[in-house]
């Protein structure tokens, strides 16, 4: 019998497949790194300057230039993930673990 747990892991993969192209087309979007560099300089308080100039800013703008490669990685982990149960599992230990 399947569960509800289950079907929510499954449901999760088919939600990543489905989001590839939307997801794609978010990363790439040119306001996509400013939008990066902004959102981490207010939760961190610095100036967006400084963002901008670091290396996680530097590499976000290598991973924008390359999102086809690395939607297949992010969605080849979720699926690798979903089939193994891994998700399901950390949900149900962060419950149930003291």
């Amino acid at each position: 019998m399947v569960g509800k747990i289950d079907l929510a892991e499954r449901k999760w993969a088919t939600k990543v497949r489905a989001a590839r192209e939307k997801w794609l087309a978010a990363i790439k979007d040119a306001s996509s790194l400013e939008e990066y560099c902004q959102k981490i300089a207010e939760f961190i308080g610095v100036d967006p300057a400084t963002v901008r100039a670091s290396f996680p800013a530097r590499n976000y703008a290598e991973f924008q230039r390359n999102a086809e490669h690395y939607v297949d990685v992010w969605m080849s982990a979720v699926e690798r993930a979903a089939s193994r149960g891994k998700w399901k599992k950390g949900y149900i230990d962060a419950f149930t673990k003291h």
